[in-house]
């Protein structure tokens, strides 16, 4: 696998990450790619995902819910790919996972950005400090 690309997607279960994988998917990967899908869980998915009654948060399960549709998409495609979970602050976990990667796919904003805004926080931290190639897909 070392001759082959690394590409990073990050995902977050939006539709705005599904297009990232749909375009990895479609146009960018080819026989010598592989893809690792990457989510973060942060204090916030535990209180949006877990029962107030659970006694820890359960971060495997909600990667799992968080990267479903992003993972069908390539495995029906044929399309080799591991999945990753960190915790922490989003941009700086995307920032640490890039370095051992090729090039860095995501959406150009996130679950929970406003249409208005152009850019959501998240992809413009990473945009602002990555250190290989970032495509920000709309």
């Amino acid at each position: 696998m070392s001759d082959r690309r690394k590409v990073l997607v990050c995902i977050d279960g939006s539709e705005n990450s599904l297009r990232a994988v749909e375009f990895v998917r479609d146009l960018l990967v080819s026989n010598d790619a592989y893809v690792t899908l990457l989510v973060v869980v942060t204090p916030m998915d535990c209180d949006y995902f877990m029962e107030k009654t659970a006694p820890a948060c359960d971060v495997d399960a909600i990667s799992k819910a968080k990267s479903r549709a992003a993972a069908s998409l390539l495995k029906e495609s044929g399309i080799g790919y591991c999945l990753s979970t960190m915790t922490g602050n989003v941009a700086e976990m995307i920032l640490k996972a890039s370095s051992k990667h090729d090039m860095v796919v995501m959406g150009r904003k996130g679950s929970g950005v406003s249409p208005e805004i152009s850019m959501g926080a998240i992809s413009g931290q990473v945009s602002h400090h990555i250190k290989v190639p970032l495509l920000l897909v709309p």
